[in-house]
């Protein structure tokens, strides 16, 4: 009987385990990935002062986003490249875009795949790497920007891709609000009783910390110490792993989605990247 139990026991975990490791990567797509498609049947209107603005990330994949220019007759000393977070599209983000606008920087706010009326599917953090360096294309090729004259500005899941730019260009500033540490830590302090070797099944490591160490400029991390859904612990540990010169600012009773608590967040980070050296 015992026999019996033991490898129904062992032929359980056999079919779980295939179960994880079958499902896992279309359930972390499903979490990581949560994009809201534009309707066509209501057509967007670009917020004042910015221009639709469309470029390929991959063969019949374009991308679209929002672009504003501080003065629409010359080009701004500095660019801003927002890159926001996994849910909804750059529509709630166009305020916080415009606020850094409004503060003398151009700056484009993009859509990934399957957001807004973007193309495509974002399927792993390959395509929102892809996509990101689609939009530094466009900016350095098509608009003539400067990469070292470029600020990075990424909210949660963007924080992931902000870090990644800073890493494989030059930059003038490197901005992470909310910013995740890495996926194993992550799931780390959600789940602390699921085994590390089940961290191996997720298909992105999102490792900003691994990133952030060798970022081509200065770097500012700007976390809520009420964030609940990433911990504030994760913002001081991709703080800590930067180089000097770097800033953190930690705001008292902010939440994940920092605009609720009004634009200070936004201040600080136009004060750095204007002079991040300082």
């Amino acid at each position: 009987m015992l026999r019996h139990i033991s490898g129904f026991l062992v032929s359980l975990a056999v079919f779980l385990g295939g179960m994880a490791f079958i499902g896992a990567p279309l359930l972390e797509r499903r979490l990581t990935f949560l994009p809201v498609a534009a309707d066509p049947a209501r057509p967007w209107t670009p917020p004042p002062g910015a221009q639709d603005v469309f470029f390929d990330s991959a063969p019949g994949v374009t991308l679209h986003g929002w672009y504003w220019r501080a003065d629409p007759a010359k080009r701004a000393p500095i660019t801003v490249l927002y890159s926001h977070g996994n849910a909804d599209n750059i529509v709630p983000f166009a305020p916080e875009a415009a606020r850094l606008a409004a503060a003398g920087f151009d700056v484009l706010l993009f859509d990934y795949r399957g957001y807004g009326r973007s193309g495509g599917t974002s399927d792993d953090e390959s395509t929102l790497v892809n996509d990101g360096r689609a939009a530094m294309d466009y900016l350095v090729r098509v608009r003539g920007v400067p990469p070292q004259s470029i600020a990075h500005y990424g909210y949660s899941l963007g924080s992931i891709l902000a870090a990644e730019l800073s890493v494989t260009y030059p930059c003038r500033a490197v901005v992470l609000l909310a910013p995740l540490a890495s996926m194993s830590i992550h799931v780390s302090l959600l789940f602390p009783w699921l085994p590390e070797a089940l961290h191996g099944l997720a298909r992105n490591r999102f490792d900003t910390i691994g990133k952030i160490a060798r970022a081509n400029c200065p770097v500012m991390v700007i976390h809520g110490d009420r964030d609940e859904v990433i911990d504030v612990a994760q913002g001081r540990a991709v703080w800590a792993a930067a180089r000097e010169p770097k800033r953190l600012m930690i705001i008292s009773g902010g939440p994940h989605w920092l605009g609720s608590a009004g634009n200070t967040h936004v201040d600080a980070a136009v004060e750095f990247i204007r002079s991040p050296h300082s």
